[in-house]
């Protein structure tokens, strides 16, 4: 009796077991159902608007050849960051198998292995003889896609009912190339569809020696597009290891990567998105950072390995390409992209020693670490602050402080005034008495004027495409907003500053109009005050922008260009001297440090010694607890660290894009809103933080 009872337990338990693997599985199959979607608003909206350079998918009379509305028939239209990811993503993987493809001898066969194919039409877009832009694929390169069972019987009759895919792979009904006794198998002159659960090692050894792939005249390349990251390290391991024991073997992987660790506010979401929908994401968390990736592979067979990040591959790019897909949608979300990028690791690994990676495919930028001493005056505490807003813009007037505009996530166009006591912020919704009132935007500034009574509105965006030219002034004892002379071109993501004179300092942004403006508060004109140095030549978007009214200087930090690639490195220090009528502004000084290079960061003086430097995002990296917030010594250049606490890092709601900075007449900065979106994982917003002088 106790045996019986002993052995239902045991099948209870192995019931269980299996429903919860059968469940994982699901999961995991329907991340496919999103990445496909995504590619198919790629292929609706970018490459219809690319040339023949750029379109992956044409045919001789130059029509956009449609692959993935088979299997995502409804019009799917994503955001213009995930877009652009999904396009790099298309890019990575075709990138890399032309390189092969390229350096492969016209007579070896190529056979390209999808591991966790899901329903991407890669065989028929590189197949199909109408395609012109895979015609160096069409009589040299076989497929063999490989996934879990249940996903493949659909994809099978997909294939099976759409005549042009059929067509594509030369499927026909000689009962040599259909194998009907298994719904999950596939079998055509050059397309093969073989069921397998890739956590099965032994399972995966054999279906390799069904499909004859140890023969060293056949180069294999086997392709992993986001399909290991979800298996426990070893079992996505040992299937590396047995493709590597393969003589002309190639392996281009492309998967999540974690560089600063876990706890990086986009890291963090990424990781909850995936664990909320029961597919987490393994195997990053061992193999986190390029260099693991570098040795993982190393250690598992391939001796030659090429790796990088994605903005190293959007960076690879032809200056053309580049230029060609600014125009595609308009684009304003270079943080997201750059967060984006530096989550995705692209690796192509191979054991055939001749196999060069050429200088169009080859990552060479290392990033080394940097080391700073810690900056034992000031620390950085949680302050309540929930505004919940990003891209607008705040000052201090009086006592208080005082936010406007930005997104939450629509734009909008109130005033919030927030009153801080000590721990405590208390926040009201400003009521406008006049009936004119700016348009709701994002991506401006507001700056106090005229002894802390007036705030200036300069500029900012609706959408964006639609930058606004248009500037008003808020009085806050009448809470009337005014219109005053506007701008003669439009822009956005600029930075402004008070001068000693009352004045008010405009450099940059997404403009065509001059890099740096004054506006004459007396005068009530603006006037350009561009200096002539070299730095000037090109509008610096996003940069820092502060001027100390005891040294009399001000300082230029960072900032990105209209190209969406580049950003400075610089501190750029200059005087400015009001009686200087013909140029105002003179650059007295230049640094440079890698430390430097952020776009979106925020900077204020604490001190005329020490001037804070705040978030941001780079193209060669993310932020760490470390380096996110810094201070900067002007005149002894000597750069410290203001380091997040453990606790806040790991437990506090933290995005350092799209916030102000302010310091009030307590002498507390705070970090006054900011967040951002975090691709399609969800999105993240500042709760509130504040640095403090520590008490000696």
């Amino acid at each position: 009796m106790m045996k019986n009872l002993t052995t239902i337990k045991q099948t209870n338990k192995n019931v269980k077991q299996e429903r919860r693997k059968k469940y994982a599985d699901l999961a995991i199959q329907g991340t496919n159902n999103s990445s496909i979607a995504s590619k198919r608003s790629v292929e609706l909206l970018y490459l219809p608007k690319l040339t023949s350079a750029n379109n992956f998918q044409m045919d001789k009379n130059n029509k956009l050849l449609e692959y993935f509305k088979f299997f995502v028939p409804k019009k799917i239209k994503r955001s213009p960051c995930i877009n652009r990811g999904y396009w790099l993503r298309l890019f990575a993987i075709r990138s890399r198998l032309n390189s092969i493809i390229e350096q492969t001898p016209q007579d070896k066969k190529i056979v390209v292995v999808n591991l966790g194919c899901g329903y991407d039409p890669l065989p028929f877009q590189l197949l199909d003889t109408n395609n012109i832009q895979s015609q160096q694929y069409h009589d040299r390169v076989s497929f063999i896609d490989i996934d879990y069972s249940d996903l493949l019987k659909i994809k099978i009759e997909l294939i099976k009912t759409i005549p042009e895919l059929s067509k594509i792979i030369g499927l026909s009904e000689d009962k040599d190339y259909v194998d009907s006794s298994n719904v999950d198998f596939l079998t055509s002159p050059k397309y093969l569809a073989r069921p397998c659960d890739l956590n099965d090692s032994k399972m995966f050894s054999t279906l390799l020696n069904e499909c004859q792939l140890y023969d060293p005249n056949v180069v294999k390349v086997f392709v992993a597009e986001v399909s290991l990251a979800y298996m426990k390290p070893e079992r996505s391991d040992s299937i590396i290891e047995a493709t590597s024991k393969m003589e002309n073997s190639h392996f281009i992987i492309l998967e999540q990567l974690i560089p600063k660790g876990p706890f990086e506010p986009f890291s963090k979401q990424m990781l909850a998105h995936f664990k909320r929908n029961d597919s987490p994401l393994q195997s990053v968390l061992k193999y986190n950072t390029i260099e693991s990736q570098v040795q993982r592979f190393n250690k598992l067979g391939f001796a030659y390995v090429n790796v990088g990040d994605m903005f190293q591959l959007w960076e690879s790019a032809d200056e053309a390409t580049k230029k060609e897909l600014l125009k595609v949608e308009p684009f304003d979300e270079l943080e997201e992209f750059h967060l984006f990028c530096h989550h995705y690791v692209l690796c192509h690994a191979t054991n055939y020693k001749e196999f060069a990676f050429t200088q169009g495919f080859l990552f060479d930028r290392s990033i080394s670490e940097i080391n700073l001493t810690v900056d034992e005056d000031y620390q950085l505490l949680e302050c309540e602050c929930p505004i919940n807003r990003k891209f607008g813009d705040a000052d201090v007037a009086g006592n208080d402080v005082f936010y406007m505009g930005g997104s939450n996530p629509y734009r909008v166009n109130e005033i919030l005034q927030l009153s801080i006591h000590h721990d405590k912020i208390d926040m009201k919704n400003i009521e406008v008495s006049s009936s004119e009132v700016p348009v709701a935007r994002m991506c401006h500034t507001f700056t106090t004027i005229s002894k802390n009574n007036q705030l200036l509105l300069i500029g900012g965006r609706k959408a964006p495409h639609q930058g606004l030219s248009d500037n008003w002034i808020f009085d806050m004892e009448t809470r009337e907003w005014s219109m005053i002379k506007s701008l003669s071109h439009t822009r956005f993501r600029h930075s402004a500053c008070s001068l000693p004179d009352g004045n008010v300092l405009i450099l940059g942004g997404v403009t065509e109009g001059p890099v740096m403006l004054l506006y004459n508060v007396t005068e009530e004109i603006f006037k350009d005050v561009t200096p002539k140095d070299e730095f000037f030549q090109n509008s610096p978007v996003s940069a820092g922008l502060e001027f100390d009214p005891v040294s009399k200087q001000g300082i230029i930090l960072g900032g990105g260009f209209m190209d969406q690639t580049t950003v400075s490195d610089k501190v750029i220090i200059f005087k400015y001297d009001a009686e200087n009528a013909t140029e105002p502004i003179t650059v007295i000084k230049k640094l440079q440090h890698p430390l430097f290079q952020r776009y979106g960061s925020q900077i204020k003086y604490i001190t005329p010694r020490k001037l804070l430097i705040v978030g941001g995002t780079s193209p060669s990296g993310l932020f760490d607890r470390t380096n996110s917030i810094i201070s900067l010594d002007p005149l002894s250049e000597m750069l410290t660290s203001i380091p997040i606490s453990r606790r806040i890092w790991e437990d506090h709601s933290l995005m350092l894009a799209g916030f102000s900075l302010v310091s009030t007449s307590m002498g507390t900065i705070h970090i006054i809103g900011g967040g951002a979106t975090c691709y399609g994982f969800g999105s993240v917003t500042n709760v509130g933080l504040k640095l403090i002088a520590i008490a000696k």
